[in-house]
């Protein structure tokens, strides 16, 4: 008897470990039928981008049971049925539970507004939340479009406003041990004082925006890796960098640099890292690849047990190329020919600005670039500009062809031929895509009268915009 009780205990420790160890999520949805259902969670990668960890069937009485022998990753996580109809749920520690709900109420939203759940406080918690938020969240909106025919709206408004606001705080602050008040903490916005008065007596009209910007990231704990598998972390960082941060490298790289400071744990420093580095590889803004190789340096060379040996290499080899061609470095010079023969180094071209167009005489977005950089260089050549232009496929019959296609003749045009002195071969001495990041053609490049890269990589029809802006910015700080 001893020894059966002794084997009955080794074997039910046995089950409840695995059960620990593992998760057991059962949706429970009346009306649906015979439905492959989803269990997936937000990436932080883009909007609607989840990572599906779980598929299951639904029987015919809509039961659909996701199970697996390892724990989930803890985060918020989607249930999608038919027509990708979505519905929220928290995965956390417990990962044995129920929810139970019917179809209709999910396909009329995102939180459904019939919700039953067994065996999690945290779900019970996220799910009275949303209700309680919604059912304010109604009637405001149903104010907001009778807003201009109800005079007592706007004050109806406010107060529904500072409901909602004061629900939160209560919900945050009697849940603060829970990942729902965690989540809902994230998601909020900081609240603003008063400005601060002046010596002149008036209020600090920067106030609102230094306090916001500084106050941003109070709610996020960047310890919190769970805070990676919602969608509040990224949606943060979007509006931060669009919004609040001016977009040049070191105010990009001093914000990037408090943020990082706050991050703890390789896969949230991972994230955070990742996301900035890859948003500004290639931006459409100007002049910001020195927050790119600051990144590199710091983040991904600096710190190589965040990533695989081959992603640092690249790294290390992407900044190589990149750091030399910043804006306010000299440009490296460029060993060339002219059309009779004759070496004509970019260095060697005096003028107040040098355009530098690299391109190919068989690619189609140089040619369509062409037209315009011509009606540009006719504006702009009596301030002074030139225009260095190089066709890197060295075929000497078709760079003729092209200069004489377009007409491009007052351009100083010129080709990496040369011949050598001592064995009379010919011979290159460019490297285009090491040495001028020319990975796409057209590639163009905005020196100053001591060839220093003023702008890289900006199209052609972008071209008079810039120029417009640059001397306008240049007359205003001798006025």
């Amino acid at each position: 008897m001893l020894r059966y009780c002794f084997t009955f205990l080794l074997s039910f420790l046995a089950y409840t470990l695995s059960a620990q160890s593992g998760y057991k999520i059962t949706a429970r949805i009346q009306g649906l039928r015979d439905s492959t259902c989803y269990l997936a969670y937000y990436t932080g990668l883009g909007s609607g981008q989840f990572f599906v960890q779980d598929t299951a069937k639904a029987d015919a009485q809509g039961n659909v049971i996701f199970t697996g022998s390892q724990k989930l990753p803890e985060g918020l996580y989607v249930i999608s049925i038919s027509q990708w109809k979505l519905f929220d749920l928290i995965v956390d520690a417990d990962q044995d539970f129920e929810l139970i709900t019917d179809k209709e109420s999910i396909a009329a939203g995102n939180p459904p507004k019939q919700m039953k759940v067994v065996g999690s406080m945290e779900n019970e918690l996220f799910y009275a939340f949303n209700h309680q938020m919604q059912s304010r969240i109604e009637p405001l909106q149903q104010l907001r479009q009778t807003a201009q025919s109800d005079p007592t709206a706007a004050a109806k408004i406010k107060a529904i406003q500072k409901e909602l606001t004061e629900y939160r705080k209560k919900f945050i602050r009697e849940h603060a041990g829970s990942f729902t008040a965690q989540l809902f903490k994230a998601a909020a916005e900081p609240e603003i004082p008063p400005a601060p008065l002046l010596p002149n007596g008036r209020p600090d009209s920067t106030f609102a925006y230094r306090y916001y910007k500084n106050h941003y990231f109070d709610g996020i704990d960047l310890s919190d890796e769970r805070l990676l598998r919602t969608p509040f972390l990224q949606q943060k960082l979007e509006n931060f960098f669009e919004n609040l941060v001016y977009q040049s490298p070191d105010s990009l790289s001093k914000d990037a640099d408090k943020i990082m400071s706050r991050a703890k744990g390789t896969e949230m420093r991972r994230y955070l890292a990742y996301w900035m580095t890859s948003r500004y590889e290639q931006s459409k803004v100007l002049g910001v690849d020195g927050f790119f190789v600051h990144m590199g340096e710091k983040y991904y060379v600096g710190e190589p047990a965040l990533w695989d040996s081959s992603t640092v290499t690249n790294f290390k080899n992407r900044i190589a190329i990149l750091k030399p061609l910043l804006v306010g470095k000299t440009i490296p010079n460029m060993y060339q020919t002219d059309t009779l023969g004759r070496p004509m180094n970019l260095h060697d071209l005096k003028a107040n600005y040098t355009i530098v167009f690299i391109y190919s005489d068989d690619c189609g977005h140089c040619r369509d670039s062409m037209p315009k950089l011509k009606a540009f260089y006719q504006k702009y050549k009596n301030r002074g500009v030139k225009i260095y232009a190089t066709d890197l496929r060295r075929d000497p019959k078709e760079w003729r062809k092209f200069i004489q296609e377009f007409k491009i003749q007052d351009f100083t045009n010129v080709i990496d031929i040369h011949k050598d002195p001592k064995t009379a071969q010919t011979v290159h001495y460019t490297d285009y895509l090491k040495t001028f990041d020319a990975q796409a053609t057209p590639t163009i490049y905005v020196l100053d009268k001591d060839k220093k890269i003023i702008a890289r990589k900006l199209p052609a029809e972008e071209l008079e915009n810039y120029f417009e802006f640059m001397l306008n910015q240049q007359a205003k700080k001798k006025s």
